[in-house]
């Protein structure tokens, strides 16, 4: 696997540890121009009607905030023109439908798509219906599109919302026909293609039809195990998050073959060996030498190297928990901690943006110290998986802003590009299968610090991690 992909691929395990924050400055554009797409010769005496397609709305959000209109005329016209002929070929254009088998259809999704949408292609057309069809008359036929841009206000994605609705003409027979479809579409090859679908349709039965009901979302692009580490820097408001210490540390693994993630903690104080600055407690590296050095510094005590890495701070961090509205989380038992200002009774909680960062930061009341802690920490990256996965599954227009949100929050190595790609597939992990661990050891004191020894325990974790991406694999 190359490297890209691998830190594509690590962006998608690194954003369990984060809620994202909605994105605040759309600007929505109110467009009621229809579109047409030129139809096949027919040949014969059939009625070919033309599909007119209406944008009715179109959202732009870039990680610099509002969009200029002029940056979405073009992209804006690409992609109504791609789903006016998705659905003219699939719906309008009796020539195009070859008996049921639309074959020029395919060439409107990117390559690694077009095997699924060949599986698919009944339920994102007439399907079989088509056989029997002489004609359909488009009646309605909306498009909303939201774009996601980079910081230089280039569009990057496309979240496209269709509804179409129309009469099927089958001899002496009329029925309506009804579809609906959600398209995540990006720029290949200078032509905007689509890259994931959700399509729920009607045809009626007397059209040999019934519900049509089809979705797909890209996975990770490697079966292989993959590794990122997230940071949670001790940045207060007004400090830079690579200039402190680090305040959490976690390795979270992935196993795409089995669907599988873990998650294991590294308690703050472990007394490590960190390259260049002899030994002192882990959080140091970050002040040392940034995200680049305690990654460096994690891979030599576990011997696993990471994809990719995700560091913010307590500012970042609280603000994201509020933007999307806070997370549920299970409280294992009651908590009372003045000095992290948390205060939980035992049992299922709604966590605001303060509170998550509070239950975070609590140590002075856990039964294990910072081994609690830590463990705590990785309770929320479940909740915060859990959060994610439940918005992504109502609709891919949900990751817009969580991508946006760790553009504007979250210190990473990868491109928006890769955390949209893979905020998309993240419903392919389920939170009750995440397993969660603290590295072992054992509090003592070294030249005059108060820190942790790992012990065996932790380093026989890091091997089982580092086999398979999975604990207890």
């Amino acid at each position: 696997m190359s490297k890209a992909a691998a830190r594509t691929v690590g962006h998608a395990i690194a954003l369990v540890a984060i809620v994202a924050t909605a994105c605040t400055s759309p600007s929505p554009r109110q467009v009621d121009e229809p579109t047409t797409v030129p139809l096949a010769p027919s040949g014969g005496a059939t009625p070919v009607h033309e599909l007119s397609m209406t944008l009715r709305e179109v959202d732009a959000h870039g990680v610099e905030g509002r969009i200029r209109r002029s940056d979405l005329a073009e992209p804006t016209r690409a992609v109504r023109r791609t789903i006016s002929e998705l659905y003219t070929i699939g719906f309008v254009d009796p020539v195009r439908w070859q008996e049921g088998e639309f074959p020029s259809l395919l060439r409107l999704f990117a390559g690694p798509v077009r095997d699924q949408a060949s599986r698919d292609i009944a339920d994102l057309t007439l399907g079989p219906a088509a056989r029997d069809v002489d004609a359909l008359q488009p009646r309605r036929a909306l498009l909303d599109v939201r774009f996601l841009a980079d910081g230089q206000a280039r569009p990057l994605f496309a979240v496209a919302d269709a509804r179409f609705a129309g009469i099927a003409q089958a001899g002496e027979t009329r029925a309506p026909v009804t579809h609906e479809g959600e398209y995540v579409l990006r720029r290949v090859n200078g032509e905007w293609r689509v890259v994931s679908y959700d399509v729920h349709g009607h045809v009626p039965n007397v059209l040999e039809g019934g519900p049509r009901d089809a979705a797909f979302a890209p996975g990770l692009p490697s079966n292989e195990p993959l590794f990122v580490l997230v940071i949670g820097s001790d940045a207060r408001p007004g400090q830079s998050v690579t200039g402190t210490r680090a305040d959490s540390i976690h390795i979270v693994a992935v196993n795409p073959r089995h669907g599988r993630v873990s998650i294991v903690g590294i308690p703050r104080d472990s007394w490590v060996s960190i390259p260049g600055h002899g030994s002192d407690k882990i959080n140091a590296a970050l002040v040392f030498g940034g995200p680049e050095l305690l990654v460096d510094t994690v891979e030599r005590l576990s011997g696993i190297r990471m994809d990719a890495y995700l560091l913010t701070g307590f500012q970042g961090f609280e603000r994201m928990v509020k933007a999307v509205g806070g997370i549920d989380v299970k409280i294992p038992y009651p908590i009372s901690d003045v000095w992290a200002n948390a205060h939980f009774r035992r049992g299922p909680e709604h966590l605001s943006g303060r509170e998550a960062l509070a239950f975070a930061r609590v140590r002075h009341d856990l039964p294990n110290g910072d081994f609690g802690r830590s463990f705590n920490q990785g309770r929320l990256m479940i909740a915060a998986l859990a959060t994610l996965r439940r918005e992504v599954a109502e609709g891919s227009a949900a990751v817009v802003p969580w991508a946006l949100a760790a553009a504007r929050n979250v210190v990473t190595d990868l491109s928006l590009t890769e955390m949209f790609e893979l905020l998309v597939a993240a419903p392919a992990f389920q939170p009750r299968l995440v397993r969660n661990a603290v590295a072992g050891g054992h509090g003592g004191s070294i030249a005059g610090k108060s820190v942790v020894v790992l012990d065996g325990r932790a380093h026989a974790m890091f091997r089982d991690l580092g086999r398979d991406g999975m604990l207890g694999g």
